[in-house]
């Protein structure tokens, strides 16, 4: 009978955390716009047969899911179609992380209240928002949980003992979803290291089992890149320069933690990358954190304690390291929810340490749980969706209405990166909140296209346009162009900003 109430009471979370991506991100069922990369993608696959996007970045299954799912639409309003994908392997993913993450905290008696609040944090993270709401990250969900998979079977199949021994299928396992994880999307698979963090979190001391999880995590990086090199040979195409593999240590350290490890001390609020006020919410995070988990520790030796910090600090190299043996800089939101994951897991367990009624736990929980309910909802349909689909709706209404037959060629004014922070006055969080979709330079070509191809049904026509664009009205004024019968000049800022 109380197993059966457990397992009521577990039925009525993960009801609920679904019940709450429903009222969240609802709107993806049925709104139109094409961001950035989406209208690329739709406009190639599959009608260009040689094209991939993925393949040569090492995303074999991605390739294979954006071949499949942009190559059965034809329309910008048929994306939202695929956006559901995304949002139903979201709703998978939320059963999932429940029941690894309160197993995990049970076997390691840590509060179970974290398997609830963490559960509901992933939900009302950035990333999840993007996910969601990105068909050109469809495939997210999908890395992310297959890493989480592979470091929990790894963990789940090896002994607690003090000489820890793996299972072979513990190994096999680990190995195969990590494998699925890495061509899907490399930084989902840091993932892995998150059931050990939580190990490290109950027992700080035993780093056995913690130093065998690191070595099999490196191991199966290894395993991947050479099937990556196989396949590619395989494929008889030439790697990504974004795969090539670049060590700089000092540049790196210097990025890792002024970068990536802020943004994930930001929590479920936005700031610029740029943010002065981001870095002192970062640093004040962190450092409460240090001096806490110093007092804390207190009945370790301060030479252990120095170590547990550099453990932490491991974790977070470790679980962002395909970030960081590239020479591109660039902590998007996207790549961060195993570091945003491992970050909350460290705060939260030890907030909820210091309190030991179980009630007040759960209060606390509760109120920190609405705070990050309704900044996920603002961050959705404030930050990204709401000017979003203002944007496409009207671009769209203006070159459907201003199109005529004749026109063949397309002069594009391309808004600028900051457009939305000074015209709504929301926050710009790198290329994936509060940025104008048609700010970037690969946007116009394909979106004037496609948006000729749907009003006129004819694909030859559409592709025989000529795009030319400019970022700013500054910029086109320069270059000296004249206008004519036969061109529209499309002034996004000005179309945009129109009748508001």
């Amino acid at each position: 009978m109380i197993f059966s109430r457990e397992r009521q009471k577990d039925a009525g979370i993960i009801f609920f955390l679904i019940g709450l991506v429903v009222v969240i991100f609802y709107p993806v069922f049925y709104s139109e716009y094409a961001y950035t990369d989406e209208i690329v993608q739709l406009w190639y696959y599959p009608k260009e047969k040689n094209f991939q996007m993925f393949l040569p970045q090492g995303r074999y299954i991605t390739e294979k899911l954006f071949q499949w799912l942009f190559g059965s639409v034809t329309r910008i309003s048929e994306i939202s179609y695929i956006r559901l994908f995304s949002f139903g392997s979201g709703i998978i993913s939320i059963p999932i992380w429940y029941y690894i993450i309160k197993q995990i905290v049970i076997k390691e008696k840590l509060p179970e209240v974290l398997a609830f609040w963490g559960t509901l944090y992933l939900v009302c993270t950035p990333q999840f928002s993007i996910y969601v709401s990105w068909a050109s990250c469809l495939e997210l969900f999908l890395a992310n949980t297959t890493g989480l998979l592979s470091g929990y079977f790894l963990y789940s199949f090896t002994s607690q003992d003090e000489k820890p021994a793996i299972q072979i299928k513990g190994i096999i396992l680990s190995v195969v979803f990590g494998i699925i994880s890495l061509f899907t999307y490399q930084n989902g698979f840091g993932c892995f290291l998150i059931p050990f963090l939580l190990h490290f979190i109950a027992k700080p001391q035993n780093l056995k089992k913690i130093f065998i999880a690191i070595g099999i995590y490196l191991f199966i990086y290894g395993v991947y890149y050479l099937l990556f090199k196989y396949n590619l040979k395989l494929n008889h195409i030439e790697a990504s320069s974004r795969t090539n593999l670049h060590i700089n240590i000092v540049s790196k350290l210097k990025f890792m933690y002024s970068r990536p490890l802020s943004s994930a001390f930001h929590f479920t609020y936005l700031f610029n990358e740029k943010s002065i006020m981001g870095y002192v919410v970062y640093a004040i995070f962190l450092i409460a954190w240090g001096i806490t988990a110093l007092y804390r520790l207190r009945f370790m030796s301060l030479s252990k304690r120095f170590r547990y910090f550099g453990i932490v600090l491991v974790f977070f190299l470790l679980m962002y390291i395909p970030s960081l043996v590239i020479k591109e800089n660039y902590s998007s939101n996207r790549t961060l929810l195993a570091l945003k994951m491992a970050v909350f897991f460290l705060m939260a367990e030890m907030m909820i340490s210091y309190i030991k009624k179980e009630k007040t736990r759960w209060m606390i929980v509760a109120v920190l749980s609405g705070l990050f309910v309704i900044n996920a909802w603002f961050n959705f349909n404030k930050q990204f969706l709401h000017p979003i689909k203002y944007e496409y709706a009207k671009l769209r209404s203006f070159i459907e209405t201003n199109y005529r037959p004749g026109i063949n060629t397309f002069y594009f004014i391309r808004p600028e990166e900051d457009f939305f922070v000074k015209d709504l006055h929301i926050t710009r969080s790198w290329d994936e909140f509060g940025v104008p979709s048609s700010f970037f330079d690969w946007v116009p070509e394909f979106l004037v296209k496609q948006i000729i191809y749907e009003k006129t049904g004819d694909r030859g026509l559409a592709d025989k346009l000529v795009i030319k664009h400019w970022l700013g009205k500054e910029s086109y004024l320069k270059s000296g162009e004249n206008l004519s019968n036969d061109i529209l000049l499309i002034d996004a800022e000005k179309i945009i900003a129109a009748e508001k």
